[in-house]
């Protein structure tokens, strides 16, 4: 029998050892099997001790048991979170009732690509752009395009100037009731009146009226001086196209002369004007690609008679004599707002007039023209520097894919491709998107993915919306400035 210390030592081994190796413990070595002796066959096992909880070595899983449950762990733990996410980052599409989709405008309110260049010599020579189309006895505002492979962008309300097209200008008008019966009504020898963005007035005649290949690229042909005016359509193959002649261009005025800096007075007639400062400002509810450039201004009476706030002549040139109007909308956005109603002789006010400009404002000096009323020659002019910033533009391009109600009836889902056709990169956010109807103002519940949305150049993604049900029957969702109409809510 073993020494009471010995068993003792074994014992504190506890199960990490069976009865068989404390035999061999307490045995000589030896080079042979060892015989079994009487003693060993009566001898009684040794009794091994319980472990007491909380003593002795703890049984570990061996390591590669222990990473498989991790690993499972793990697993488990991820799946339950994208469980709980899924709602979020990807919408089920459920079987609901499809919604019928009408795209109101076509394109999104782009600002205008950088005006086109000649070389002359060893001259670079920026180029007018056409800014208003006369027709038929109305105006349109030109917008420019890139227009390739048959693909006319469209406006409501404005003529699409196909952008490069400064020999024989190629627009197109919307193919609205309105303009059908317009083109319908030209005739041989009519004028056309196309103002460009220097000032220039060029006016053409109406020689011929024909239907055209959508896609016929003789439409863009530049060999002859003249103006094409295309109605354009959704899915036609053929679209009617009016052929004009030019017959004349009319220069502007001369708007050179002196200039004088900020902070100047000057004197215009009955006006004492001086301005104060020039600055921009940017905003969501603009157009993409546009900012709004103020102008702070004072102005003294010192006539004897009221002077009409509302005639005064106030336009922006920039430094490549591009002209833009004085904006009403958001005149409000500057220190003292528009100038408004009649100035009483010796009343000294203050006054901001704005302007819807691209970004890429061409400096660096801007020309800022007072003129105390329309047809005086009467005209101050102010030199305001001006940094452009550098801009590069994201041309987004929207088309919704589908619009449908869930299957509880209380959400609308609508499906849309969004495709930056830029050069820049495209950030949307929540914005850039809205829902109206007859009941008001809609409430966007869900996007997927979560704004913004992040769009590089060239590259396309499909989004969900998901909006508190309208209670109307139809809805219009806009999106980056494109508007559709889904009806069919029952």
């Amino acid at each position: 029998m073993p020494s009471p210390d010995r068993s003792t030592h074994l014992w504190r081994y506890g199960t990490s050892r069976n009865t068989t190796e404390a035999r061999r413990d307490l045995m000589p070595e030896s080079n042979g099997p060892q015989p079994k002796t009487p003693v060993d066959e009566e001898r009684p096992p040794i009794p091994q001790p319980e472990t007491p909880p909380g003593k002795g070595r703890p049984r570990w899983p061996p390591p590669p048991v222990a990473v498989a449950v991790g690993g499972v762990v793990l697993a488990l733990i991820a799946l339950v979170v994208l469980l709980a996410l899924r709602p979020l980052l990807f919408p089920a599409r459920s079987a609901g009732i499809p919604l019928e989709i009408t795209r109101v405008s076509s394109t999104s309110p782009l600002a205008l690509p950088p005006p086109p260049i000649v070389e002359v010599g060893d001259a670079q020579v920026v180029l007018p752009v056409p800014v208003v189309l006369e027709a038929g006895g109305r105006s349109f505002p030109v917008q420019a395009a890139f227009v390739g492979e048959g693909a006319w962008p469209a406006y409501p309300d404005a003529a699409v100037w196909v952008y490069g097209t400064v020999v024989n200008y190629v627009l197109g008008l919307e193919a609205t009731e309105e303009n059908q019966a317009l083109v319908a009504r030209l005739q041989s020898g009519d004028p056309l009146l196309l103002e460009l963005s220097n000032g220039a007035q060029i006016t053409f005649h109406v020689t011929r009226q024909e239907e055209v290949p959508a896609d016929d690229p003789a439409l863009f042909d530049q060999s002859r001086p003249g103006l094409t005016l295309v109605l354009l359509g959704e899915g036609e193959e053929g679209r009617p196209a009016v052929f004009a002649d030019f017959d004349q261009v009319e220069e502007p005025a001369p708007t050179g002369g002196p200039t004088v800096d900020v902070g100047q007075p000057v004197q215009v007639g009955d006006a004492r004007v001086t301005v104060v400062e020039g600055h921009t400002q940017t905003s969501h509810d603009l157009p993409p690609g546009t900012m709004v450039y103020l102008v702070e201004f004072s102005l003294q009476n010192t006539g004897s008679s009221p002077l009409d706030a509302g005639a005064f002549v106030m336009d922006l040139v920039d430094g490549v004599g591009n002209r833009y109007l004085p904006s009403l909308s958001v005149a409000g956005w500057g220190w003292h707002g528009l100038l408004m109603g009649e100035v009483a002789p010796g009343a000294e006010v203050n006054g901001t007039a704005a302007y819807i400009v691209p970004e890429g404002l061409v400096g660096p000096t801007l020309t800022w023209v007072f003129g105390p009323r329309p047809g005086s020659e009467l005209r101050a002019r102010f030199a305001i520097p001006h940094t452009p910033s550098a801009v590069v533009s994201a041309w987004p391009e929207v088309e919704v894919l589908e619009a449908f109600l869930g299957e509880g009836g209380t959400a609308l889902h609508v499906v849309a491709g969004v495709t930056n056709a830029g050069p820049g990169p495209l950030i949307v956010t929540a914005d850039d998107i809205s829902l109206s109807s007859s009941a008001g103002p809609g409430e966007l519940v869900v996007a997927a993915p979560p704004f913004p949305w992040n769009i590089a150049a060239g590259e396309s993604r499909e989004v969900e919306l998901q909006f508190a049900r309208p209670e109307a029957s139809s809805a219009i969702v806009t999106i980056l400035g494109y508007t559709f109409e889904i009806s069919g809510l029952p």
